[in-house]
């Protein structure tokens, strides 16, 4: 169930159980309850290709949040992308879509790699794990 919160940062959702991913390499990577990220980064212009909150997309893209602003000193930029990638096809994104997207995060999410999350992603609202 999805709840929506104040409108000052509606595109902000928090963690109410923890997502846990298993890459094919074996890594486990868990998003704990209370990570606030905002789904897809989609850009407006994009939604007719992929709204941020495209079933397929949630949960690779939390996952994706996480690497970026809380384990950088783990994984680089270039294995969060790929990772991105593998539980987009995961979930069931076309291959086409998910190569999409591993394109625009690899490209447009250099100046987001290893940068906190702002103030406004505070506000509170939810995202259950499926």
């Amino acid at each position: 169930m999805l709840k929506r919160g104040g409108s000052l940062c509606e595109d902000s959702w928090r963690m109410i159980e923890p997502l846990v991913y298993v890459t094919k390499s074996n890594l486990q990577i868990v998003v704990p309850v209370g990570y606030v990220h905002d789904l897809a980064s989609v850009p407006r212009w994009a939604w007719r290709i992929v709204r941020p909150d495209h079933p397929t997309a949630r949960r690779p893209s939390v996952v994706h949040d996480y690497i970026y602003t809380d384990l950088t000193k783990y994984l680089t930029k270039k294995e969060a992308d790929n990772i991105f990638y593998e539980a987009l096809l995961e979930e069931g994104t076309s291959r086409v879509l998910a190569w999409l997207m591993w394109a625009a995060v690899s490209v447009g999410g250099k100046g987001n790699f290893n940068k906190h999350q702002n103030s406004c992603l505070s506000k509170i609202n939810f995202l259950p794990s499926n």
